[in-house]
Protein backbone atom coordinates (compact mmCIF):
# COMPACT_ATOMS: atom_id res chain seq x y z
CA UNK A 1 0.00 0.00 0.00
CA UNK A 2 1.13 3.58 -0.47
CA UNK A 3 0.09 7.02 0.61
CA UNK A 4 -0.22 10.35 -1.17
CA UNK A 5 3.10 12.10 -1.49
CA UNK A 6 4.19 15.10 0.50
CA UNK A 7 7.07 17.55 0.25
CA UNK A 8 9.85 17.31 2.81
CA UNK A 9 13.16 19.22 2.72
CA UNK A 10 13.20 19.74 -1.06
CA UNK A 11 12.14 16.14 -1.75
CA UNK A 12 8.78 14.62 -2.62
CA UNK A 13 8.10 11.70 -0.27
CA UNK A 14 5.89 8.66 -0.77
CA UNK A 15 5.54 6.01 1.91
CA UNK A 16 5.03 2.37 1.03
CA UNK A 17 4.43 -0.49 3.46
CA UNK A 18 2.86 -3.89 3.82
CA UNK A 19 5.63 -6.17 2.52
CA UNK A 20 9.18 -7.20 3.27
CA UNK A 21 12.00 -4.69 2.88
CA UNK A 22 13.26 -6.61 -0.16
CA UNK A 23 9.89 -6.41 -1.93
CA UNK A 24 9.35 -2.74 -1.04
CA UNK A 25 12.79 -1.75 -2.35
CA UNK A 26 12.17 -3.72 -5.56
CA UNK A 27 8.85 -1.90 -6.09
CA UNK A 28 10.43 1.48 -5.39
CA UNK A 29 13.27 0.65 -7.78
CA UNK A 30 10.82 -0.34 -10.53
CA UNK A 31 8.91 2.92 -10.09
CA UNK A 32 12.06 4.97 -10.70
CA UNK A 33 12.20 3.57 -14.22
CA UNK A 34 8.81 5.01 -15.21
CA UNK A 35 8.72 7.90 -17.70
CA UNK A 36 8.84 11.31 -16.05
CA UNK A 37 10.60 10.21 -12.87
CA UNK A 38 13.63 12.46 -12.28
CA UNK A 39 17.12 11.20 -11.49
CA UNK A 40 18.43 11.26 -7.94
CA UNK A 41 15.67 9.09 -6.49
CA UNK A 42 16.36 7.29 -3.22
CA UNK A 43 14.54 5.29 -0.55
CA UNK A 44 14.75 5.70 3.19
CA UNK A 45 14.38 2.39 5.00
CA UNK A 46 12.71 3.11 8.33
CA UNK A 47 9.73 2.04 10.41
CA UNK A 48 6.55 3.56 11.72
CA UNK A 49 8.19 4.29 15.07
CA UNK A 50 10.69 6.77 13.60
CA UNK A 51 10.39 10.16 15.26
CA UNK A 52 10.30 12.01 11.93
CA UNK A 53 10.57 11.63 8.17
CA UNK A 54 14.11 11.26 6.89
CA UNK A 55 15.44 9.02 9.63
CA UNK A 56 16.74 5.64 8.54
CA UNK A 57 19.05 4.02 6.01
CA UNK A 58 19.30 5.71 2.59
CA UNK A 59 19.23 3.43 -0.47
CA UNK A 60 20.01 4.90 -3.89
CA UNK A 61 17.57 3.87 -6.63
CA UNK A 62 17.20 2.20 -9.02
CA UNK A 63 18.81 -0.92 -7.61
CA UNK A 64 21.47 -2.79 -9.59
Amino acid sequence: MYDDGEEYEEAYVFSIAGATEEVLLAVASDLTRLPGIPSGVFAMVTNDEAEEIGLGRRVELPLG
